[in-house]
């Protein structure tokens, strides 16, 4: 999707930029808090995020906003940028994509894990281990529960999903006598 594309191209300008001053962490965590103010304050955006205000008004309400929060330059730069762009509507794309590149970096990666019962933390602690193995990374695992599986797990991570649930057995099986 286009959004995705325009979200990706701002978050590696931006990640670009952290870098060179060696402060990828602290701009992940305040774009991820900036980020998430804008989506709760939803009737704030609806006028900063509207082009029928002229960008200077635009403008004067965000920097009024940011103005209470202690945010470095770049990232009012950044933000900046994306009034002018039009693009501000983007800014939950953008941090979701940043935190990636940097997590990336970093040698971090997040796993979204899918149980039918709560796990114990031994059993969470082996699929971390299990993970971090077959990725090579550190894994943080975001455990939950779905009991709509059954049983079993499903792992979600970079794009990929890993089904190991009862559900999707059951499943295959009566696609398979069906066929």
């Amino acid at each position: 999707m286009i959004r995705d594309i325009i979200a990706k191209r701002y978050a590696k300008a931006y990640f670009e930029l952290a870098g060179e001053q060696g402060r990828l962490s602290e701009a992940q965590t305040e774009l991820s808090e900036i980020a998430a103010f804008f989506d709760k304050e939803s009737e704030l955006c609806g006028v900063l995020y509207n082009p029928v205000f002229e960008t200077v008004q635009r403008k004067a309400v965000l920097n009024a906003i940011l103005d209470k929060f202690k945010l470095s330059k770049s990232l009012h730069s950044l933000l900046n940028l994306l009034v002018d762009k039009n693009k501000l509507v983007y800014v939950g794309l953008v941090a979701e994509n940043f935190s990636r590149m940097v997590d990336e970096a970093e040698g971090r990666l997040e796993v979204e894990v899918a149980t039918a019962a709560p796990l114990d933390e031994s059993l969470i602690e082996s699929l971390r281990d299990e993970f971090s193995k077959l990725t090579g990374k550190n894994v943080e695992l975001k455990v939950e529960v779905d009991e709509s599986l059954l049983g079993g797990i499903v792992a979600r991570y970079g794009g990929m999903v890993y089904d190991g649930s009862i559900k999707t057995q059951l499943k295959r099986i009566g696609e398979t006598l069906c066929a």
